[in-house]
């Protein structure tokens, strides 16, 4: 089984059972515990560049963002989940050096997926949660094939507040951070990047 369908082979099938069982997956209302389910969306600021001996490359721009974190709660408070993470943006700034700069016609992704925790610090209902994993930079080029680098390693760091709208569901809105490091296909450089977003969330628990 292929990294992608194992992640949506184990996602997908608790989202959906959170959405149609709520009264088994959620425990007392208001509170942290049981099932853990969190969805955002935001965008941001991204960079990742290649720096050889032969020059560097470097895709910078804004980029839209996701996340969605599944799991439970493993103490008050805590909640431990796998966690698909990334984002994509299309047309961004590219400069190669020695050559120039200018516009990279086509839509560049980093898609990560790994495992995380998340600890809320209570009656504020904020939170922190990082999670660590393997990724892929891709980009597909208007016109062209699909080119992607080899897994590598994926870190992401959150810092968000929530606010509660019915018993076991709350919105939020929060900050977020992701470094990569990913090998480019046949040379020994990585592809080093850095995005930070804003996202809005909405968490079942």
């Amino acid at each position: 089984m292929s990294r992608r369908s194992l992640l949506v082979a184990v996602v997908i099938p608790f989202a959906l059972l959170s959405l149609h069982a709520p009264g088994a997956l959620a425990g007392k209302p208001r509170t942290h515990d049981r099932f853990f389910l969190r969805m955002a969306v935001g965008g941001g600021w991204f960079d990742n560049k290649l720096d050889g001996v032969g020059g560097k490359v470097d895709f910078s721009g804004f980029a839209g963002d996701g996340d969605i974190a599944v799991g439970g709660m493993v103490s008050p408070n805590l909640a431990l989940h796998g966690t698909i993470f990334g984002w994509a943006a299309a047309n961004p700034d590219l400069e190669v050096v020695p050559i120039g700069a200018g516009t990279a016609n086509g839509t560049i992704t980093m898609s990560a997926f790994g495992g995380g925790l998340t600890y809320y610090f209570m009656p504020a209902n904020a939170y922190l949660s990082g999670s660590l994993g393997f990724g892929t930079l891709g980009f597909d080029p208007d016109g062209g094939s699909h080119t992607e680098s080899g897994d590598g390693l994926a870190l992401e760091l959150t810092a968000g507040k929530e606010w509660w709208v019915a018993n076991s569901w709350g919105l939020g809105i929060a900050g977020s951070y992701m470094f990569s490091s990913m090998p480019e296909q046949g040379v020994s450089d990585n592809w080093m990047g850095n995005s930070f977003c804003v996202r809005f969330s909405a968490t079942f628990n």
